[in-house]
């Protein structure tokens, strides 16, 4: 008898559902509307995963997993090309788009075509989305510019800016308001434009000595995070789209098309576009230190 409830522990132990099991891994989260499907279902426990969870932004979360303080965590793309020594993607989810990305959008005074020498504040939030600002002005639009980081949101109106990089909910919540005579431009919209291709701009990864100190661990985080994907594109919804309302209150049928302008699948398209992404900076990144010398 008493070999039987230890077997049932281990299994429950297995498949990660003891609630009372202090967990083992550390599960970053990024708290945007655009994570709302994957995050909202192990928040609501409909997918328990037995991970201690970190809410962060996506830049935060990158010093975070390079700096071994968290285990699994959605990254900017860029941050994961450049430290594929490190990192391993998991459970094949991403967040991309095929054309408009509605929240990585750049707010400018000007039109594009005349940015030309301008400053251009940068997301605080994000290294993939200032990275693929940097491709477009550059290669697309053959314009050189001064960016400038910040260490927070800042809205265009309140700046001294020529223009704007915003992503996520600060994106949505700028679009929003935005003032009829700001130029706004969606940097997915731009990639899909000049290369025809998917941008990926954050992918789930996972640090490779976590994968080899707990194999069967991650296995099971990684099938988790896929139900959890499908759960909340499917039967959740509806409150997915409700709760990205209560977040930034913007209509519903505005939320049916942007959860369906995303990709949360690594699809072969997206790592085609992934590999011209990693391409394209690293030739600006040769350009600029052969012009420097």
């Amino acid at each position: 008898m008493d070999g039987e409830c230890q077997l049932q522990k281990d299994i429950k132990k297995l498949y990660s559902i003891d609630k009372d099991c202090k967990p083992t891994l550390s599960l970053g989260q990024v708290d945007f509307v655009n994570c709302l499907p994957i995050n909202l279902p192990i928040k609501l426990e409909k997918i328990h995963i037995n991970a201690k969870i970190v809410n962060a932004i996506p830049s935060k979360l990158n010093k975070m997993i390079l700096n071994s303080e968290i285990d699994i965590a959605p990254i900017s793309s860029y941050a994961y090309l450049e430290n594929k020594d490190k990192l391993t993607p998991i459970a094949n989810l991403c967040i991309a788009s095929n054309d408009s990305a509605d929240s990585v959008l750049l707010f400018s005074k000007l039109s594009i075509e005349k940015l030309q020498d301008v400053d251009i504040a940068l997301s605080h939030a994000s290294a993939t989305s200032n990275i693929l600002l940097e491709i477009i002005l550059k290669k697309f639009y053959k314009s050189n510019n001064r960016f400038h980081p910040l260490a927070s949101y800042i809205s265009l109106i309140d700046s001294n800016y020529t223009a704007a990089l915003l992503i996520g909910d600060y994106a949505l919540r700028e679009a929003n308001k935005a003032a009829k005579n700001i130029f706004v431009y969606d940097l997915g919209t731009l990639w899909k434009t000049y290369t025809g291709l998917p941008m990926v701009f954050g992918m789930w990864v996972v640090r490779n000595e976590v994968i080899e100190k707990y194999p069967e661990e991650i296995k099971i985080v990684s099938n988790q995070l896929r139900q959890a994907k499908e759960i909340g594109l499917t039967n959740m919804f509806n409150t997915v789209i409700k709760t990205a309302q209560e977040k930034v209150p913007i209509s519903e049928d505005f939320y049916k098309s942007y959860f369906n302008h995303l990709s949360y699948e690594l699809t072969d398209e997206c790592k085609e576009g992934l590999m011209l992404f990693e391409k394209s900076f690293k030739d600006i990144r040769a350009y600029c230190e052969l012009t420097a010398r």
